[in-house]
């Protein structure tokens, strides 16, 4: 009687643990690949204006905040700089777009030179590793009179400052 008792105890615990053997194989918030977040960064951004418009040196600030999933990013940026070669200050702010090593961002820009401000509109793309990204911008402004286009070369390091939204 006992060896008939151990069997059916047997039987019965494979039939209950069955069902969770089942369970187990399904993923329960395993996930292959990135997970999808949001990410807010802020960094430096340096370089010089190399033709068309006053050439100089610039230095300044940036922030972002994207959706980071499996490797494309999307978002939006701000950044602000003073370009010595205009003795002026820029910022420039819009959209933001990239799959893994490159990025493309553009919007509207700003010019603060000379007691002037002058509206227009710019483009960037990025080639970043990590923190670090090379960067070659151009910037039309419009009813300037003179300078009304500038290409930039550039160095922005931007560090996430804020993670989040998860899924």
């Amino acid at each position: 009687m006992h060896h008939a008792t151990a069997w059916v105890v047997a039987v019965l615990g494979l039939i209950a643990a069955r069902p969770e053997l089942a369970r187990a194989d399904e993923p329960r918030g395993f996930v292959i690949g990135s997970t999808p977040a949001w990410l807010a960064l802020a960094g430096v951004t340096t370089g010089g204006t190399v033709a068309l418009g006053g050439r100089g040196a610039l230095v300044g600030g940036e922030l972002s905040l994207a959706r980071l999933r499996d490797g494309n990013f999307a978002g939006l940026y701000a950044d602000g700089y003073y370009d010595w070669g205009v003795h002026g200050t820029y910022v420039t702010g819009g959209v933001e777009l990239g799959r893994r090593l490159l990025g493309l961002d553009g919007g509207v820009a700003l010019r603060m030179a000379g007691g002037d401000r002058q509206l227009g509109a710019t483009g960037r793309v990025t080639v970043g590793l990590g923190v670090v990204g090379v960067f070659a911008r151009y910037a039309h402004f419009w009813d300037t009179g003179s300078d009304d286009n500038v290409i930039q070369i550039g160095l922005a390091v931007k560090l996430p400052v804020w993670t989040g939204g998860q899924r």
